[in-house]
């Protein structure tokens, strides 16, 4: 990527690009959020960065839409970067052209398959900060929990609370996974002893809030849900009452959700602005944070850790941007 430096545009968007939601009752409450991990920036968790966002590149992890390898095994490059999580250094995206989850670094330095999948289109991906994976099987409708080796460690499936589930995020300092089931629209807790304990429920009465459940995403104090059929994200406290809503009116067609530690959500809808950029403190309106030419139509997924954004484009890999102004812990 060149020295180009991903400017923001802002959008004046109608008051009903971020609205405050009702308050409505929910099954089970639960506890706090794992607060993200933050390495850099110029604000802390609960100072209000702004959303006047500039992307700067750091790297890209190239893709050239067909994996291959090296002579000593090793991938040479992504083939078609389907979802990308990171943690300290370590970059882990599910390629479908490699039928599974790969393993590189920032600069993808070295690139190497861990996992085989069956379902290699997954967007459901989650890495804890002590480098346990969760990945979304579609196909055999399970989350599976993985080491960062590939060995199976547990499986999370329940054919009646999730019967198909499409995303995978962690609340309560990693001791409870949430799994968004595209179903039965519900945000379904596990233990880490793969036993549930409880929901959010996202659609089904008493909470009336969301049409469709396409992705999710949480910060330290939030589960951010990415509605596909609204066109809009909900933002739910952490006994799963809506809050908030982002994009009415504003997004195309909404694929992926991230959000950093100082309340800041990023959508990717395809829009050839980049990234729709809004936050609870900011009613009413939103920016867009460009990304490289091509890129923004062809995002699959999004993941922040501290100040940096991975986007996962498809067939042009994964790239890694500063978010500045930063959030850091």
């Amino acid at each position: 990527m060149s020295n180009i430096v991903s400017s923001l545009r802002k959008s004046n968007q109608s008051s009903s690009s971020v609205r405050k939601a009702p308050a409505i009752a929910v099954l089970a409450a639960v506890g706090c959020l794992a607060a993200c991990a933050i390495d850099s920036g110029d604000y802390s968790p609960g100072e209000d960065p702004g959303i006047d966002v500039t992307l700067v590149p750091v790297s890209a992890i190239g893709g050239a839409g067909a994996a291959s390898l090296g002579s000593n095994g090793a991938m040479q490059q992504l083939g078609f970067a389907a979802a990308v999580a990171a943690r300290a250094g370590r970059v882990y995206v599910v390629d479908s052209m490699a039928g599974g989850l790969v393993q590189t670094d920032v600069f993808g330095s070295e690139i190497r398959l861990i996992r085989e999948l069956r379902d290699g289109n997954t967007a459901g991906l989650y890495v804890t900060s002590d480098l346990i994976i969760f990945v979304v099987d579609r196909q055999s409708r399970v989350v599976l929990e993985i080491s960062d080796t590939g060995w199976e460690r547990r499986r999370y499936a329940d054919s009646r609370l999730i019967p198909v589930p499409v995303d995978v995020t962690q609340i309560n300092w990693g001791s409870t996974i949430v799994i968004a089931d595209e179903l039965s629209k519900r945000l379904v807790l596990f233990d880490n002893l793969s036993n549930p304990t409880g929901m959010m429920n996202s659609t089904l009465s008493p909470v009336m809030s969301v049409a469709s459940i396409g992705a999710v995403a949480a910060n330290n104090g939030s589960v951010f849900v990415l509605d596909r059929d609204s066109r809009e994200a909900t933002q739910l406290d952490l006994q799963g009452r809506p809050i908030a809503t982002y994009g009415e009116d504003a997004l195309l067609v909404p694929v992926a959700i991230a959000a950093d530690a100082c309340g800041r959500v990023f959508i990717a809808d395809g829009h050839s602005d980049g990234l729709f950029v809004s936050s609870y403190e900011y009613q009413g309106t939103n920016s867009r944070a460009a990304l490289p030419v091509g890129i923004a139509e062809a995002v699959t997924d999004l993941w922040i850790e501290g100040s940096e954004l991975y986007v996962a484009a498809g067939p042009f890999g994964v790239h890694v941007f500063s978010i500045q102004p930063g959030c850091f812990a």
